[in-house]
């Protein structure tokens, strides 16, 4: 069986990393807003323990945060990145080990999947929906961009499966087992949670109400709590401040529908409709096999609780928020196709089953070709080659980065990475200049003249500008880009360099003359009020 399992493991691995190598990945870096500061906060972990072991935590990451201004631990719990953090001490923290990790870790669902459909409907089906599951757009894409859903599905599909292990024959082994999955799967990303809605569904589906009654339960939800709440006590409204909706009915409907068509995009209509078809004839056959029922109403858990936690808390409606309910609902395809092939005639044995099977399999990995053949590579912005560049050395620098999101948070990690000793600073071009990314958004200065005289003021040495298709990111970054280029600026333009497969150039302005920075009045600009608040419950 554990052949068995790598094997389809490594499918899964393979086709991961053929999306990663198509999408340019391990070469591009990173593209999405939230992509920079997973990879940071795990490079900040490894800094700490290579450089500030024993220091205070939160002070260090205060400090790192004011030279290179993207962490984010606090907004997303740590576990995760402790153990992204230990591999970095080990590895270098480079765009194609970052992505080779990434694709190893968002493959582990797939185990899940062979596991359980080795042992309910063969191994053929298991090996068919792993491909399928792999070939989805939601995890072509988790394996494409470092995020991580994929790693927090892995784990919720493990504690689903221990679970089951322990409704099927309780154990303490089991019931601390469950619970340490449960608190890892919390402190690694707040949808986490949906891991304390597993039982609940799985006790009603299975009427065995006599698991409330076990003094096992109980130890192992203290044991969860003792591990998780302190965490979220310390860091709830900063979690909060991400919430894009407001909770209620509206809401809860418009995201429930929102995520059953994510499901549907991913693996197709059809192949709902199987996943409801199994539930169906598995729950009409439950008294006939009361362990089969068990697993399967497990499976089942998962994805009622994923999608009651995305309904009921208001954080967005993303795509990859289902990301932990599509391994199991490809399992109940699976179980559907099963079902559904015992329902061909007797006398339509030979091949017929198997190329039944091929082609509704077939039709469920439509929409994983399309996006693997319509999504276009990130764009190589040249940010690496410039941050290894501009790295400070001996002496304190201070850049100014400007463009979208993406690219100002993958430049501030390339520096991070060049600069260890944390010698360098970088502030973003969206903080400086403007007062609001968000629909107050205003610009700080009125002409170009300020911008260059608050330039001057912190000592700025170097100023990137990244510009897709040609185009501003914001009107501070015409602003700017328009002050700079003047003759009495202090700044030349030294470096103009065309993007890869994308449209664009990234530009880069230097002073002409000897500035230092003024660290007083980066810090004083750099430490964010969540930070600071957190520095001072640590004390």
């Amino acid at each position: 069986m554990a052949s068995f399992l790598f094997l389809a493991y490594l499918c899964a691995v393979v086709v991961g990393a053929l999306a990663m190598v198509l999408a340019r990945s391990y070469e591009s870096g990173f593209s999405g807003a939230d992509e920079p500061s997973h990879f940071l906060n795990s490079y900040f972990i490894a800094n700490y323990l290579s450089h500030h072991l024993g220091g205070n935590p939160m002070a260090a990451a205060t400090d790192f945060y004011v030279h290179y201004p993207k962490i984010s631990i606090g907004h997303w719990p740590p576990a995760y990145y402790g153990f992204l953090g230990l591999l970095f001490l080990l590895l270098p923290p480079s765009m194609p080990v970052a992505f080779a990790l990434n694709v190893l870790l968002a493959a582990l669902p797939a185990i899940g999947i062979a596991a359980a459909l080795a042992m309910l409907a063969g191994r053929r089906v298991a090996i068919g929906a792993v491909l399928v599951y792999a070939l989805t757009p939601l995890v072509l894409e988790g394996h494409a961009m470092f995020m991580v859903d994929q790693p927090l599905a892995a784990c919720l599909v493990a504690a689903t499966a221990l679970w089951i292990a322990y409704a099927c024959a309780p154990g303490w082994g089991k019931a601390i087992g469950f619970a340490l999955l449960a608190a890892l799967a919390v402190l690694m990303k707040g949808n986490g949670w949906l891991v304390v809605f597993i039982p609940v569904f799985h006790i009603v589906l299975t009427a065995r109400w006599q698991l409330l009654l076990s003094l096992r339960l109980y130890v192992a939800a203290v044991l969860m709590a003792l591990l998780v709440v302190p965490w979220y006590m310390l860091t709830a409204k900063i979690a909060a401040d991400g919430f894009n909706y407001q909770a209620g009915i509206a809401y809860a409907t418009q995201a429930l529908l929102a995520n059953l068509a994510t499901l549907a995009r991913n693996l197709t209509p059809l192949g709902v409709l199987l996943a409801l078809f199994a539930v169906a004839a598995e729950y009409r056959a439950r008294a006939l096999s009361p362990l089969r029922w068990t697993i399967v109403s497990g499976i089942l858990s998962l994805v009622l609780a994923t999608l009651t936690l995305q309904s009921l808390v208001p954080v967005d409606i993303v795509d990859r928020y289902m990301a932990p309910a599509l391994p199991a609902v490809v399992v109940l395809a699976g179980l559907g196709v099963q079902r559904l092939l015992a329902w061909l005639p007797a006398r339509a044995g030979g091949p017929a089953p198997a190329i039944a099977a091929a082609l509704l399999a077939g039709v469920m990995v439509v929409p994983g070709l399309v996006h693997l053949a319509q999504r276009a590579p990130k764009a190589d912005t040249g940010i690496a080659r410039i941050a290894s560049e501009l790295a400070p050395g001996k002496r304190a620098a201070l850049t100014v980065i400007d463009g979208p999101a993406g690219a100002e948070g993958a430049f501030i990690a390339q520096m991070a990475v060049y600069d260890s000793g944390l010698r360098g600073y970088v502030v973003r071009a969206s903080k400086l200049l403007a007062d609001s990314m968000g629909s107050s958004y205003t610009l700080k200065f009125s002409n170009g003249q300020q911008v260059l005289a608050e330039l001057r003021r912190l000592g700025v040495q170097h100023v990137v500008i990244v510009r897709e298709h040609d185009a501003p990111a914001y009107p501070h970054s015409t602003q700017m880009r328009d002050a700079l280029a003047g003759s009495a600026s202090g700044f030349a333009l030294t470096r103009r360099l065309a993007h890869r497969y994308r449209d664009g150039v990234t530009e880069v302005y230097e002073a002409t003359g000897a500035v230092t920075p003024n660290i007083a009045a980066v810090r004083e600009m750099g430490i964010p009020a969540k930070a600071t608040k957190l520095t001072q419950l640590q004390q």
